[in-house]
């Protein structure tokens, strides 16, 4: 049975879907952003269609900006097969009481010499990308919730950090990525944490970094924030295995590639004169983007 109040919902999301549509249409956007992925973008405004508008223009107009990780890349080519066996980068199943959505992020080799910061980048988005265009549109998560594991990060790590992709991860990510972030959690925190903090916090918002909960090695209190049923089995969780998790993420990039590595999926047509805004003033004119 459909209630009214969910009827009137889905109609309402479905026209602004339609005024986003016909908005593009004049814009210097992709003309064939999918319907799935505008919901996603209305979804995180609250159904806010000028919010929405903005942005899209933030994100589109911070990925061509940023060619180098979000327009020239292949989940497939040598760097990214290296990242991922050296790194997990998996949504997790399900959603907290809360209906959040956790993704978790470790390292699995502990070399820093095989680590490439850049290319970790790049998959984050790509997973990301991968997410948002396959995402089962009636169970979209109220917000979102990193977890990053620490263990077997290194100072050696931390000199491998290229501070350009770390300002444009950071600037993305708290600025124009189609999400509610409701917490972030850091775990198996080291000893040089202050060291850790010194490089990324400047690139971090105030309001953001509130969001971040320190958790030291083998601390319960993690739990106190989501479920531990909900993280894999070598966390004591009852997710599955992390590395089943991870080859059904692999196999969707690689089913995705080809929507990935399209440049008319994501790059500005520039030759329009509709006046579309820089991305300096769209950017102005997001500082009240709520975190949530």
């Amino acid at each position: 049975m459909v209630h009214k109040n969910d009827k009137n919902e889905d109609q309402l999301m479905a026209e602004r879907i339609l005024e986003l549509q016909e908005w593009i249409k004049s814009s210097q956007l992709p003309q064939n952003i999918s319907s799935r992925l505008l919901r996603r973008f209305l979804h995180t405004t609250r159904g806010d269609v000028n919010h929405a508008q903005r942005l899209l223009e933030l994100n589109y107009g911070l990925r061509n900006k940023h060619a180098n990780i979000f327009l020239d890349r292949d989940p497939l080519d040598a760097s990214s097969q290296q990242l991922l066996k050296v790194a997990d980068l998996v949504p997790l199943p399900g959603l907290t009481p809360e209906n959040n959505k956790l993704l978790f992020y470790r390292l699995i080799d502990f070399e820093a010499d095989k680590f490439n910061f850049t290319a970790g980048i790049k998959m984050f988005f790509m997973v990301a990308d991968c997410r948002f265009a396959t995402e089962d549109e009636e169970k979209m998560s109220d917000g979102e919730i990193p977890i990053f594991d620490m263990a077997g990060y290194t100072l050696r790590h931390l000199t491998r950090t290229s501070l350009g992709a770390l300002r444009a991860y950071m600037k993305f990510a708290q600025e124009a990525h189609p999400v509610r972030l409701k917490e972030i959690h850091v775990l198996n925190c080291p000893s040089f944490l202050d060291k850790v903090l010194t490089v990324v916090k400047p690139f971090i918002k105030g309001e953001v970094f509130k969001l971040i909960h320190f958790h030291l090695p083998n601390a319960e209190t993690p739990f106190q924030h989501f479920p531990r049923s909900m993280l894999t089995e070598e966390y004591g969780g009852e997710a599955g295995k992390m590395a089943d998790l991870k080859m059904q993420w692999m196999q969707l990039l690689k089913e995705q590639r080809d929507y990935l590595m399209d440049a008319s999926n994501w790059q500005l047509n520039k030759t329009k004169k509709n006046g579309q805004r820089k991305v300096s003033d769209v950017e102005q004119s997001l500082r009240t983007l709520e975190i949530d």
